[in-house]
């Protein structure tokens, strides 16, 4: 279900809409309500944060433990603004957590009603803090690992430590049943990060190259970017280089030969628009 607030479409998760539902229907009205505000503040940290940083937030899937924002111009962001943007949903959460302590202090609320809610704005803003995928954690998580290897093999690694931490929820949960214990929370959060997990890792070379497709506009629009030199031989496949490629950067490539000598240099919009044309299976030499 999608709807729009402030120019923003907001998309429901099924997993979120199924468990708001299994809640009403159990009759969890307070614990229902206490998600919902932890969901709500840490969203708005996000949104909060990326205006004013100059960041357009077009979409915000809401999904069960946190949502995921889409950004307009994420391509001109440099990765430090990502990252305070990512990192804005929990802190909003750890926040509030410290006003509803400062309100059960001054009497304002009940301790058993501001707990309440506290657990949940800590447990939404912690869980999201782990370097899983979608989480927000996961998210810097990523931007970390660009910094020493391609986009796709860091959600990669990224997609595979999320499926690992979902196989530890899987047996902390068969763990608790020998304990008579029944940890459904783990069950979900489980299932969770192993279904989005592995659809950001089935997403993400679509995603990147979608971003190299709009660097040419991008850099006429900002006027300058960053360069990077790529020295390669000509049996190289181009879908090799084009994953070297980051999104901050505008990238040349020097083609050599046996010798060691430059043969041709090429910009990364003339490779880019010979994949175009002839797809990813050529190699450098397809290029002289």
């Amino acid at each position: 279900m999608t709807f729009k607030i402030l120019e923003m479409d907001i998309n429901i998760d099924f997993f979120f809409a199924l468990i708001i539902f299994s809640s009403l229907f159990a009759g969890l009205w307070a614990q229902m309500i206490a998600a919902l505000m932890a969901l709500g503040f840490h969203e708005m940290g996000h949104v909060i944060s990326a205006r004013a940083m100059g960041i357009k937030v077009e979409k915000i899937d809401i999904l069960p433990f946190g949502g995921r924002i889409k950004i307009a111009n994420l391509d001109e962001a440099v990765p430090e603004v990502e990252m305070l943007t990512a990192l804005a949903g929990p802190m909003a959460n750890f926040a509030v957590s410290v006003f509803l302590l400062f309100l059960i202090n001054q009497s304002v609320i009940s301790p058993k009603t501001g707990n309440n809610f506290i657990n949940y704005q800590l447990m939404i803003g912690l869980f999201n803090m782990l370097p899983a995928l979608p989480l927000d954690g996961g998210r810097v998580f990523v931007l970390w690992l660009r910094q020493h290897m391609n986009f796709i093999s860091a959600v990669r690694v990224a997609a595979g430590l999320s499926k690992a931490l979902a196989l530890v929820m899987f047996l902390a949960a068969v763990i608790g049943l020998f304990m008579s214990r029944f940890f459904i929370n783990f069950i979900i959060a489980g299932f969770f990060l192993l279904i989005y997990a592995s659809k950001e890792q089935k997403e993400a070379p679509l995603f990147f190259i979608k971003h190299i497709a709009r660097k040419k506009e991008i850099l006429f629009k900002k006027g300058f970017l960053p360069i990077e030199g790529l020295a390669a031989v000509e049996k190289t496949p181009v879908k090799q280089l084009l994953y070297e490629f980051m999104p901050h950067k505008y990238y040349f490539v020097y083609i050599l030969d046996n010798g060691m000598k430059i043969k041709k240099y090429l910009t990364e919009t003339e490779i880019f628009d010979k994949i175009i044309q002839e797809g990813l299976d050529i190699r450098l030499k397809d290029l002289i």
